[in-house]
């Protein structure tokens, strides 16, 4: 499909983008340091990587990779369709919600890294993604540490528990899912009996550091990733040295296990008085909103990354009236995210990756002849990655690896069919010389321009968003108004910058330029319950003004008591 050559920058871009959008933060220079960065720099090399894809769709068509190119394909045209019929703001869908940035582009990006991981997958990359995973982890357990000791020199993040490390994933929930991840294939490398055995016991080291780590965040996302994995993993070790009955057993065994850990997640079964507690609970009222904003917007969702949005008008009535979980930018649940973003066409398509994710998990199983340690290690992350996805958001730094493991663990059991004609072709003297010269030789120059023009195009699309949010971060800094001002008008447009700057003057008392700017947001913003509270408490405000914004805060908020008795208050 791809010439060695392509193959081999492919597959470095791929790596290089799962270590830099997992490690990248911005601290001191963006408003959000966090997750902007991590889109910007996802997109970036996703650009870059289509590039290097796009010759050989061609031959990727005719291939055994069609199936997946075929969804992969159907996913990014249903976002399009969201984007342009869902009714929803296309700059916000675009580059997602503040704190978020889960919107068009991002899952755009992750689709084109999932085909691209699919075409470059084989067993000498599988070997190199662990090692890079193992590397990565080992930074983030030293992060760690240092944030949980409180030597951590970058001290941006203070929002939750005292020194409970967040690594560079910006809360502790996410570093915990990562942490077990990173448990899980540790401890599975370290069974590589073909290692040294200083190598193997440093490897089972850091397992033990990761799980500690997952002690210190304070938060069980690690301990259900690391359990899924090691439960996974004990499968295909029983089927792949041929113990099926066994293989079953366990995993009938962990199918009922898992099907009473989701019924404790909604608060039913024996394990629910252990598990439906404290943020799980909360949880419940995030998918229950998710689901009525799916079942009412069915063909194109509420718009990407719109959860935040819609999240008032569909919260339980019950629980809104007393304003419980009355905020929230995310399902909590990946699938319903995807869902309820993009309506059932998106999920269904969404499903069906992960199925075919599956499939191939059991084809490659049904032909193994002995335990694939890194195969396993790859499946049991992808199946971390997963169990973690169910009650958690889906943060760029950690979907990276959901669908870069997800493309792997297709294309390696794509590429790893051997037929006796490929066995002949490859095992000669001269197709191995031919295999060599073609993976050092230099691009044709064609390549090379299309290598050019997509770096262009990647940072004309990854650079504005990160240099309107740096400038309107340095010009808050000042403290000069019109600089505040101005930044908040730099493109592309953001909603959070012009609820700041609307803030900003209306606090400092420049209450027509506050209702100016606000004015304006709210035509590109119309569902932001935070825009239009601004609006209605700038102290000048209008009768007539007031009571508009008053009868917005109850559209978007219809069930909370203090809203409603809002304009007799005033």
């Amino acid at each position: 499909m791809l010439d060695k050559r392509s193959k081999s920058l492919l597959g470095t871009l791929i790596l290089s983008a799962v270590v830099c959008v997992t490690l990248v933060v911005a601290p001191y220079t963006l408003l959000e340091p966090i997750n902007l960065p991590k889109l910007c720099t996802l997109a970036f090399f996703a650009i870059i990587s289509l590039s290097l894809i796009a010759p050989a769709i061609k031959s990727v068509i005719i291939s055994d990779a069609k199936v997946p190119l075929i969804l992969i394909a159907l996913f990014i045209l249903q976002i399009i369709l969201v984007l342009f019929l869902s009714g929803a703001n296309f700059g916000g869908q675009f580059y997602g919600t503040y704190a978020r940035n889960t919107g068009a582009l991002a899952y755009a990006s992750l689709a084109i890294l999932l085909l691209g991981s699919i075409l470059v997958s084989d067993r000498d990359f599988l070997k190199k993604f662990v090692f890079m995973t193992l590397s990565v982890g080992a930074i983030l357990v030293v992060y760690g540490n240092m944030q949980y000791f409180n030597l951590d020199p970058l001290p941006f993040t203070t929002a939750y528990t005292v020194n409970a490390p967040v690594g560079t994933l910006g809360n502790p929930d996410f570093q915990s899912a990562f942490m077990g991840l990173i448990a899980l294939v540790s401890f599975t490398v370290a069974l590589n009996s073909s290692l040294k055995l200083l190598i193997r016991l440093g490897l089972a080291l850091m397992g033990l550091a990761s799980i500690v780590v997952i002690y210190e965040t304070l938060a069980k996302q690690g301990y259900f990733a690391f359990i899924a994995g090691v439960g996974v993993i004990a499968v295909l070790w029983l089927f792949m040295t041929k113990r099926k009955s066994l293989g079953i057993a366990v995993g009938g065994i962990g199918v009922i296990g898992g099907g009473l850990i989701l019924l404790g997640l909604i608060n039913s079964g024996p394990l629910a008085s252990y598990i439906y507690k404290g943020s799980l609970a909360a949880r419940g009222f995030y998918w229950r909103a998710a689901l009525k904003m799916l079942t009412t917007h069915p063909f194109f969702g509420i718009g990407m990354d719109g959860f935040i949005d819609w999240y008032r008008r569909y919260r339980d009535p019950h629980y809104a009236a007393k304003n419980f979980f009355s905020y929230s930018n995310a399902a909590h649940n990946v699938f319903l995210d995807i869902g309820s973003s993009g309506g059932f066409p998106l999920l269904v398509i969404y499903c069906a990756i992960i199925a075919f994710v599956i499939i191939s998990i059991v084809l490659f199983v049904k032909r193994s002849e002995g335990f694939d340690i890194y195969f396993a290690a790859v499946v049991g992350a992808w199946a971390a990655y997963q169990v973690q996805s169910f009650i958690s958001i889906n943060q760029l730094g950690l979907a990276i690896w959901g669908w870069v493991l997800s493309g792997l663990i297709i294309g390696y059991e794509i590429n790893t069919r051997v037929k006796k004609i490929d066995q002949a072709i490859s095992g000669s003297p001269k197709s191995n010389g031919k295999k060599r010269k073609s993976a050092t030789q230099p691009l044709a120059p064609a390549k090379v321009i299309s290598l050019f023009s997509a770096v262009i195009i990647a940072c004309s699309v990854a650079i504005p968003p990160y240099y309107a949010n740096a400038s309107y971060f340095s010009a808050m800094k000042s403290g000069n108004v019109k600089a505040i001002q101005s930044a908040a008008y730099l493109k592309p447009i953001d909603e959070r910058r012009l609820l700041y700057v609307s803030t900003v003057l209306r606090d400092n008392k420049y209450e027509a330029q506050a209702i100016a700017v606000v004015r304006d947001a709210v035509r590109n913003y119309p569902d932001s319950f935070d825009l239009w509270m601004v609006w209605a408490t700038v102290p000048s405000v209008t009768a007539g003004d007031l009571a508009h914004a008053v009868a917005q805060l109850q559209r978007l908020d219809p069930y909370n008591p203090d809203v409603a008795c809002w304009k007799c208050q005033k």
